[in-house]
């Protein structure tokens, strides 16, 4: 059985103790929206959205939001990673301590639909991951903690327009998972479930 030290700073992979900033994911299984296909038709939706994304200004989109095909690509990515970040937490957790939440990070706002991180909820664990961007897949652990050990917030400008995140900070520092206006991007199913975990971790009430 798998799973992190105490102190989550080791991992056990069924025959030693790796460092948790050395740990790399394997290749992980297709998931449910790669098997239907639609993971292909959101990269289709986001190749058509992104000459119309750079056809208006910042300001413009910040109005109205992102183009309905970007929205429509940028929701399936969304479930592409979550899809993905349930396999991940059962890679490194054992099926015994399945992923409560989780939210996933867009890069920037002129390619928004570049993932770079995303972080995981568990009952006894919370997870940040490191996309790789050229296998497209949650591949290196930034942070593994105790819930009692992170703090999450979240942090918006001008009512998100400008900027909106869920900050997780952490032992080893904080890490921005970031969201766009126009988009899905809902952090506080991640906040409630962390603060569940500490409750039910620390036995708090």
């Amino acid at each position: 059985m798998s799973g992190f030290s105490d102190d989550c700073r080791w991992w056990w992979d069924g025959q030693r103790w790796v460092p948790t900033s050395e740990v790399v994911l394997p290749q992980l299984p297709p998931t449910e929206i790669e098997l239907s296909g639609k993971l292909a038709l959101a990269r289709a939706d986001l190749a058509k959205g992104r000459p119309g994304f750079w056809g208006h200004t910042l300001f413009l989109e910040g109005l109205l939001g992102f183009m309905p095909v970007n929205r429509r690509g940028l929701s399936e990515y969304r479930t592409w990673t979550m899809e993905q970040l349930t396999l991940a937490a059962a890679y490194l957790l054992g099926p015994d301590e399945p992923m409560l939440a989780g939210e996933m990070s867009r890069h920037d706002v002129w390619d928004g639909w570049t993932r770079n991180l995303a972080v995981a909820v568990t009952a006894a664990h919370i997870i940040v991951f490191r996309i790789d961007s050229l296998e497209g897949q949650p591949r290196w652990v930034g942070m593994a903690a105790r819930p009692k050990d992170v703090r999450m917030t979240r942090t918006s400008v001008l009512f998100g327009w400008s900027y909106q995140a869920l900050e997780v900070t952490g032992p080893n520092g904080r890490w921005a998972i970031q969201g766009f206006q126009g988009e899905k991007f809902d952090p506080e199913p991640v906040i409630d479930a962390w603060r569940n975990s500490v409750k039910t971790t620390t036995g708090a009430r």
